[in-house]
């Protein structure tokens, strides 16, 4: 969403070098309803807050204006056109999530809406027009049409439906699934009789989160093969979102009646913005692979990344089997991504990828140390945690322990890889804070676990405070770690976007903020690192060590609501005032990775 036509232009080259032939740009509708309605919906004044906008990541005030962004997408969809790439163009209810209705629409037009049960994105202009009645249906095709028209091209191409992403209209299963597969046939009959020649992607989304196997089933069977395609970008699915897909073993495409079927397309999803570094399920990914490159009906291979900076490796990995007719194995992906990457260094790096690779899938589709160590298990699942609280942290000291002596030896190698080369520093970071990430998370587990059990009796003073030094200790070093690189702070992010198109918004640097502290979305920011955060840890294992020094075995655990302390830390500032000052030189690197290897190789009290 942050680029600017030259950083397009050189993904939609490297798109073309890795043979992949298809973008989605999905960025809320940019200047539609202007292009769409323009006696009705005018532009926005992008000087100003957003009229309606929400709050957290909903906040949608622009920092560019709606007419530069029509601009934008308009040039970079014809850039990839003249390139052989398609750029499916959405239709449906396209009023979702963050494509909101503008409020002038909704003053003046008023459009009745669907019922809703479930409790996500219940503002109206959030909410998804009553298309039972096919004014609204039109109303909605009208935003497509001109997509098409202004955006897209004629002849062959794409066409993209979320369909009714994340919403439940009754409570009552059997009329919610017909309600279901009745809006997307209206939308289908329209998009197969004004756009005969293109092909159409139902997005499984939504599959995911509140639809049974058999219900999809029952769609499919619905559906043409010659022109709908069930597009999966979450092929790599292991959690299951609801209690009520246990009784039938979760919910996947393997589930859905398309394998061997209909078209469909596998995909490795990359997506939680707070999961956004090395975390890829390869042997998940490898196993299911094994289905879909024996199956003719599988129609393509999809990544699904919601930031410029994620997985490097997997980014390879994808490409490597995007057009394999057999699965190419993460081991010989990583050593031709070695080798290629960084010449005479290559098996350096190959043994550090190596070890790096079992540590970051210790985590799958979200979380990061904020979420799982700062905020200290305010997001347990209630339907897979026990309620008991040790026995909750004796679970994670075993599920994070391999990430203990990992991280280390990750640390070590990456000591001494020369701190040069754009490539070389943004992977050095990027491997080093994926492993204190996990490292952190463990040695939260390891404090509460130990504290636990010293209100039991059964350990000593001495290791609950060693545990808590050491995780507070870490959350200082990943800020000092994260001040290295410029993708990690958002001021600078802030400054990039004023360099490519000046934001007339004096407010925005707050908005930015704003969007990424929620918890959604806050994750390995600087600014958020250094003044959230570290301050936050610290002020966690104070208070386990006061308690510890005081022998009340009977006190509690601290719960802070860190959320709620971050907001009152971070907006108490500017942005621009807790922007990184370090340097970024191969000194300031060592110095940082040898503070990390001091900490994580510290005799251990258990």
């Amino acid at each position: 969403e942050h680029w600017g036509f030259d950083d397009w232009k050189r993904e939609i080259d490297w798109c073309l070098k890795r043979r992949l032939n298809v973008f989605m740009l999905r960025i809320g509708q940019d200047d539609l309803f202007q292009r769409a309605y323009p006696d009705i919906v005018p532009y926005p004044d992008a000087s100003k807050d957003l009229p309606g906008h929400g709050k957290d990541y909903d906040n949608r005030t622009l920092f560019w204006s709606l007419e530069y962004r029509g601009r934008l997408r308009q040039m970079l969809q014809r850039y990839a056109f003249a390139r052989g790439l398609e750029v499916p163009e959405d239709f449906g209810t396209m009023t979702h999530w963050y494509s909101r209705t503008p409020e002038e629409f909704l003053e003046k037009v008023n459009p009745p809406f669907l019922p809703q049960t479930t409790s996500g994105y219940t503002e109206r202009n959030g909410l998804v027009w009553d298309i039972r009645d096919d004014k609204w249906v039109d109303a909605y095709w009208k935003l497509t049409q001109t997509a098409v028209r202004d955006y897209g091209k004629p002849g062959p191409g794409l066409l993209h439906t979320i369909g009714l992403g994340e919403r439940l209209c009754f409570t009552n299963r059997t009329d919610n699934l017909k309600m279901k597969i009745d809006a997307l046939h209206k939308f289908l009959n329209k998009a197969h009789a004004d756009y005969p020649e293109k092909k159409v992607l139902l997005a499984g989304w939504d599959f995911y989160f509140t639809w049974l196997p058999e219900e999809v089933q029952a769609l499919v069977k619905t559906l043409d093969p010659k022109r709908d395609i069930i597009w999966d970008y979450e092929g790599d699915a292991t959690r299951d979102y609801r209690p009520e897909l246990k009784k039938v073993g979760g919910n996947d495409f393997t589930k859905w009646g398309v394998v061997g079927k209909f078209p469909y397309t596998y995909s490795v999803f990359l997506a939680f913005e707070d999961a956004l570094d090395m975390r890829a399920n390869y042997p998940l990914i490898e196993a299911r692979q094994k289905i879909v490159q024996a199956d003719p009906f599988c129609a393509g291979y999809v990544f699904w990344p919601e930031s410029s900076h994620t997985d490097t490796l997997l980014l390879r990995y994808f490409t490597a089997n995007a057009w394999s007719s057999s699965p190419v194995s993460v081991d010989d992906v990583a050593t031709e991504f070695c080798t290629s990457r960084y010449g005479k260094d290559a098996a350096r790096w190959e043994r550090i990828w190596k070890k790096a690779i079992p540590v970051s899938s210790l985590l799958d589709w979200n979380g990061n140390y904020c979420k799982y160590a700062v905020n200290r298990g305010r997001f347990r699942p209630a339907h897979d945690d026990p309620v008991d609280d040790s026995a909750y942290w004796a679970k994670r000291v075993r599920m994070f322990s391999p990430a203990v002596d990992a991280c280390a030896a990750i640390l070590k190698p990456i000591l001494e890889t020369p701190f040069e080369g754009e490539f070389e520093k943004r992977d050095a970071i990027d491997l080093a804070r994926m492993a204190v990430d996990r490292r952190i998370i463990a040695e939260n587990a390891l404090m509460m676990d130990s504290f636990y059990r010293w209100k039991a009796g059964d350990a000593p003073d001495a290791e609950v405070v060693g545990h808590a030094e050491r995780y507070a200790r870490l959350g200082g070093l990943m800020a000092e770690l994260l001040a290295l690189h410029t993708d990690f702070s958002l001021w600078e992010s802030f400054c990039r976007l004023d360099a490519i198109e000046k934001v007339t918004n004096p407010n925005f640097p707050n908005v930015l903020m704003e969007n990424a502290m929620c918890r959604y979305c806050a994750s390995h920011h600087y600014e958020f690192a250094e003044y959230w955060y570290k301050p936050v840890m610290r002020q966690t294992a104070d208070k386990i060590i006061a308690i510890v020094k005081s022998g009340d075995r009977q006190a509690g655990e601290p719960k802070d609501n860190v959320f709620e302390m971050g907001k009152k830390i971070l907006l108490s500032r500017s942005l621009e005032s807790m922007k990184p000052k370090s340097a970024r030189t191969p000194d300031a690197f060592k110095s940082v990775i040898c503070k990390l290897l001091s900490a994580t190789t510290a005799p251990a009290n258990r």
